[in-house]
């Protein structure tokens, strides 16, 4: 033996069993400590490379460099963590282990499912600057719901006026989270009232659908089958409502008669059109919905549930196997009456799909309140899997997002616990990126039904902001879900939520701090907290807040309903010196004033 090899190896069996003692101690292995003195992290894809395989591989190094500045490398002699495939585990389900070599194996049982497993892996994890120390959650996670998706409305909010960059970021930062399918409303913009796209809009648009696809995701179009364009012919407009309570329904754009032949024509027409933008990437669904703007109350359409929109509905679908044979139709049900038969849509709708069942693939149903009753208690129409509409975005407040993140996990835990046994996944309702942690808790009630609502929390606080945060910023959104409701605030408990995210924010890293995510659950206490204790009255403190918020989700011309209520300063804002860290509420510096002329608003 060479000089002092006995020596070396005795140093490295003492580096082993003191490394084994700090495992025993602290409740890692020894994988956990892959971090070496050179801040080396070297991989492996054992999987074939396919084009979804390859966004994995790409989005472990990018995070993990993002997150930590070490880059891992690709290298099969002397890789520590394994990226595999095998079939067997679920579909679109992972296994996360450990060999006896102490190597970490991040198995997918299909390309989705390796895709989960590095979010669960990259999620679970923790990152110091020049240190990674990888995940000690192990053991096998199979989806429970098929469809776990999200619905990006499309009016004049963020998803309509954010950069493609960073729209596609958000697609990757949900499909981190186990989601996997979009559907979006197409909706020109406001001066083209006609219905017509521009060019530039139809170009933004079918590139969401060629982003989504490469992570993986489903992509489909909703849309409320008989509406219009404002220039159309008179003669087929559809009806008022004959009962006495429109406004549940909403009775906005122009809706057209289906049961007029020249009318089902123009719709005919129209939906084809509509549909022809998802002829580049496919389209995986198809959603009819029947109002807020829809609806016909002609004696041949009426009830709407019933008759009508059953009628246009079906044609929307024929239209769409056409053009996508694989396409799930999907019949929705949002503020269905309950009257019982004749008049009762629920009624009808059942009735029809008792008869014939071939023409849909499943039921969405969900309401403003509580997840409605009629399918829980009589079974879903047509024996149809049944889906949910989550409302995530617009409840409890005014302007929708203008005050920040709106974290409501009692709320939707009480939801689920009437519903989620009976849904096989669903679409929550989102008008922009505030609702984050609300996406968050659906998309883990869809993976694992037996999830709760606060232990989805735990677990995005510790992803997004930093495990030793966990405890307080989680108080703290109850809290802030606590006293959302303007009309029923205790002030202890906003300036208690306030108090608890300004002592996490001093333990965050610069790069949590700085982030969107923080800076509108931080804003969110800010602004409460400044109204409570200044008698409602919007202080610049306030003002600087929702300044923030808009320029977060690209809001300088958007839609005033999802738009914080900025307003003209009562004094000028003082410069802040250089290295000087920005109060609460005040400009991050993170999100830059827009360079670009400002898009015009879409049509409401």
């Amino acid at each position: 033996p060479r000089p002092g090899e006995h020596f070396d190896n005795k140093v490295k069996i003492m580096k082993k069993t003191i490394l084994l003692l700090i495992a025993c101690l602290t409740g890692h292995t020894l994988a956990a400590e892959i971090t070496s003195a050179k801040q080396q992290l070297r991989f492996h894809v054992a999987a074939e490379k396919t084009p979804l395989v390859n966004r994995t591989e790409e989005i472990l190094q990018r995070r993990i460099q993002e997150q930590c500045g070490i880059v891992p490398e690709e290298s099969a002699a002397d890789a520590t963590l394994i990226l595999a495939k095998e079939p067997g585990i679920g579909e679109e389900g992972f296994r996360i282990s450990e060999d006896p070599d102490g190597k970490i194996h991040i198995t997918g049982n299909d390309d989705r499912g390796l895709l989960y497993g590095v979010g669960k892996f990259l999620h679970t994890s923790r990152y110091e600057e020049g240190r990674f120390t990888p995940s000690a959650w192990r053991g096998t996670s199979v989806p429970d719901c098929h469809v776990r998706g999200m619905y990006w409305a499309f009016h004049n909010n963020f998803y309509t006026n954010a950069p493609l960059p960073e729209l596609d970021r958000y697609m990757e930062d949900l499909a981190l989270w186990g989601v996997n399918a979009l559907v979006f409303h197409f909706s020109p913009k406001a001066e083209n009232n006609a219905g017509i796209a521009t060019a530039d809009e139809v170009a933004q648009f079918r590139s969401l659908f060629r982003e989504a696809k490469k992570l993986g995701l489903g992509v489909g179009l909703i849309a409320e089958p008989n509406m219009g364009r404002s220039d159309a012919p008179k003669e087929i407009l559809a009806e008022p409502f004959p009962d006495t309570n429109p406004q549940r329904r909403g009775t906005n754009g122009t809706r057209i008669c289906p049961s007029k032949p020249e009318g089902f024509t123009y719709l005919s027409k129209m939906l084809g059109e509509y549909l022809d933008h998802g002829k580049e990437s496919g389209l995986d669904y198809v959603i009819a919905f029947p109002y807020d703007s829809g609806g016909c109350g002609c004696k041949e359409c009426w009830p709407w549930g019933g008759r009508g929109y059953l009628k246009i509905s079906r044609e929307f679908f024929r239209l769409a196997r056409e053009r996508f044979p694989q396409a799930k139709r999907v019949v929705g049900t949002w503020c269905f009456d309950v009257r019982s038969e004749p008049d009762g849509e629920y009624d009808g709708l059942s009735r029809e799909l008792e008869k014939d069942n071939n023409w849909a693939d499943y039921i969405m149903d969900d309401s403003h309140g509580d997840y409605p009753r009629y399918f829980l208690d009589h079974g879903v129409a047509g024996g149809l899997p049944l889906l949910n509409f989550a409302e995530i975005s617009m409840w409890g407040r005014f302007p929708w997002g203008g005050s920040g993140a709106n974290p409501l996990p009692e709320r939707f835990q009480r939801i689920w616990d009437q519903s989620g046994k009976a849904l096989d996944g669903g679409f929550p309702y989102s008008e922009g990126k505030y609702d984050d942690i609300n996406k968050v808790i659906f998309s883990q009630f869809f993976w694992n039904r037996n999830t709760k609502a606060v232990d989805a929390v735990r677990e995005y606080v510790s992803a997004e902001y930093s495990p030793v945060v966990v405890e307080p910023v989680t108080e703290a959104i109850l809290l802030l879900e606590k006293t959302y409701q303007r009309g029923n605030q205790n002030p202890k408990d906003i300036v208690r939520a306030y108090e608890l995210l300004q002592g996490a924010d001093a333990k965050l890293s610069q790069r949590v701090r700085e982030s969107w995510r923080w800076r509108m659950l931080l804003l969110r206490a800010t602004i409460d907290f400044e109204l409570s204790t200044h008698n409602q009255q919007v202080t610049d403190r306030c003002n600087d807040a929702y300044e923030e918020l808009i320029r977060i989700s690209h809001l300088e011309t958007g839609w005033t309903v999802v738009k914080p209520p900025a307003r003209p300063r009562t004094t000028p804002k003082a410069p802040q010196p250089s290295g000087t860290p920005l109060p609460p509420g005040s400009d991050s510096g993170i999100v830059p004033a827009p360079t670009a002329t400002p898009k015009p608003p879409t049509a409401q």
